[in-house]
């Protein structure tokens, strides 16, 4: 019997219409729209934390909400990577290292997951189960992305006002600093998973 299509995972689905709404927005050469994806964006992140909320409430926690939380996470995250790489607000490399992660550690996710492992359940090293499936460092990892993302729609819409950069230098600067912070997370999260991996190989 296939696995139904529960309250949790609709939610988790519905994330994919607001990014699309958020990418139009943000593409489009106004302040106003920058502004408005800038307001739309703490809820595409609060769903992502709702709709896990949910399931553990609702006893509705699945591998497939399991995966497909993964899946729409990765959606979300490389196409608004690559959204503030086309408005230059990131440089090129930062999409292409999260895209590369994507599909190297989902592979491995997958592999494991056709021997009986969930994504999270794989990792079985204490430094992996910490940085990975810890709730901590995936409440990190996604606080600095999201807070990355609304720092570059803050950015975009005070720099097509036009505005003093004097009054508001500061944002994009600490938006750096969260991009950096981001891409460091990105890759330092993917190590254990690789290191990991190889307990299923043997």
């Amino acid at each position: 019997m296939p696995p139904r299509m529960s309250i949790a995972n609709i939610i988790t689905l519905s994330r994919l219409p607001l990014l699309m709404l958020v990418a139009w927005l943000l593409s489009l050469n106004s302040p106003l729209t920058a502004f408005a994806a800038l307001g739309l964006l703490p809820v595409l992140y609060l769903m992502d934390w709702f709709d896990g909320f949910y399931a553990r409430y609702k006893n509705q926690v699945t591998d497939l909400g399991g995966v497909l939380d993964i899946a729409i996470d990765r959606v979300v995250e490389n196409a608004l990577w690559i959204v503030f790489a086309s408005q230059d607000q990131v440089a090129v490399w930062v999409p292409l290292i999260f895209i590369t992660r994507s599909f190297v550690i989902d592979g491995l996710r997958s592999y494991a997951l056709a021997r009986g492992q969930s994504a999270f359940g794989m990792m079985h090293s204490p430094l992996g189960r910490f940085l990975v499936a810890g709730r901590l460092m995936r409440g990190l990892y996604g606080l600095a992305k999201g807070a990355a993302f609304c720092g570059l729609a803050w950015s975009l819409g005070l720099a097509r006002m036009m505005a003093d950069p004097s009054l508001w230098g500061w944002v994009p600067a600490a938006s750096e600093i969260l991009v950096y912070l981001s891409v460091f997370l990105c890759i330092i999260r993917a190590i254990p998973v690789v290191l990991d991996i190889r307990a299923l190989l043997e």
